[in-house]
């Protein structure tokens, strides 16, 4: 009878994986919805009572766009907007923009930050996530809304068709500040 040696077989190993292959990084329908952003009400006072404008824009600067792709429904002196809320003037609807997302960090701690002050004279390009900025046309919505009071309330609906795992589909919007901009005929 021959000799058979007897092999010790170990446990198959533990391979770690990245945290891009732990999650799923497949767009789905988001069954939450995102939190609605509501400023405080902003004094608006024109020259006086002859001040007219042609045009009103709202200027959203420093947009967080690391998470999902949404809609920023803009609404005035509404602050209970909502997804479902009629896109109406009646509703103090004044416009929408869209935010094409990064659907969040697939690299290391630190990746996604954007680093450091830029001169003037760089000419390589910007980092992939410096803040965006947005204009949204709001005359007649801001219109409508100063004709019975002279405060003004932004609300921003995000409507979030599509996230993975690595977004935070709650808390999409981020903005540094806001302000309306009108131009005199």
């Amino acid at each position: 009878m021959a000799k058979t040696s007897r092999r010790r077989v170990s446990p198959p190993r533990k391979t770690t994986r990245s945290r891009a292959e732990r999650v799923s990084i497949s767009p789905r329908r988001p069954t939450t919805r995102a939190n609605v952003f509501t400023s405080k009400g902003i004094q608006v006072d024109f020259a006086g009572p002859g001040h007219r404008y042609n045009d009103a824009e709202l200027e959203i600067i420093g947009i967080d766009h690391s998470q999902s792709s949404y809609e920023g429904r803009v609404f005035l002196n509404n602050p209970k907007a909502d997804q479902d809320t009629p896109l109406t003037l009646e509703n103090g609807y004044a416009g929408s923009f869209h935010i094409l997302g990064h659907g969040g960090c697939f690299g290391d701690v630190g990746h996604c930050v954007v680093k450091g002050h830029r001169e003037p004279y760089d000419f390589r390009a910007p980092h992939s996530l410096t803040p965006a900025s947005k204009r949204v046309e709001v005359t007649d919505a801001l219109r409508r809304a100063t004709t019975t009071n002279n405060k003004v309330t932004v609300t921003i609906v995000p409507v979030v068709n599509a996230a993975n795992d690595l977004c935070d589909v709650k808390k999409v919007f981020h903005c540094e500040k806001m302000r309306l901009l009108t131009y005199d005929p």
